[in-house]
């Protein structure tokens, strides 16, 4: 899936970025600068938004319908989260600048919106304040992306006998 075009719809989106952290802490003047540089376009059911191993692109935002991000290995997919509208994804591999580590797909008809690698840079040498938020926010959902894969991988452990101690410090 690799057909957006400008978003031409601006009022259906502000109330979506308003609750993303993504946006968090931004001016108005700031949100306008970013919704200028969306992109939206239509996934059908079924349809890759992208998939496990590919360049990443864009960052990606659920205006409409249901995906699945997956985390695929040879013919095996396991469903990690089912993202619904509001929600970021494909900013981790940005930042890293690392193939995409899962899949997603759509559930649904679905519509995204993205912010392109492009739109960063260029936001970067335009307005760097606006840029280092953006960098933040994004930092600060990994952090509890993090803490939440932390619990998870104890809880599994804890549940499931098995890790190995920590060695004496």
């Amino acid at each position: 899936m690799d057909k957006f075009i400008p978003l031409a719809d601006v009022e259906s989106v502000l109330a979506i970025l308003a609750r993303i952290s993504l946006f968090g802490g931004t001016t108005d003047d700031q949100l306008k600068s970013i919704l200028c540089r969306l992109h939206a376009g239509i996934v059908k059911q079924g349809e890759y938004v992208f998939r496990t191993g590919e360049e990443p692109q864009y960052i990606y935002i659920l205006k409409r319908g249901r995906l699945d991000l997956l985390l695929c290995e040879g013919h095996v997919s396991l469903g990690v989260h089912e993202l619904g509208v509001g929600e970021c994804f494909g900013e981790a591999s940005i930042i890293s600048m690392h193939r995409h580590t899962a899949s997603a797909v759509a559930k649904e008809e679905s519509e995204v919106l993205v912010l392109s690698r492009r739109a960063l840079i260029e936001l970067r040498h335009e307005d760097i304040q606006l840029f280092a938020l953006l960098m933040m926010n994004i930092a600060r959902d990994l952090a509890r992306r993090l803490y939440s894969t932390d619990e998870m991988l104890l809880h599994y452990l804890k549940n499931n006998g098995g890790g190995a101690s920590a060695p004496a410090v």
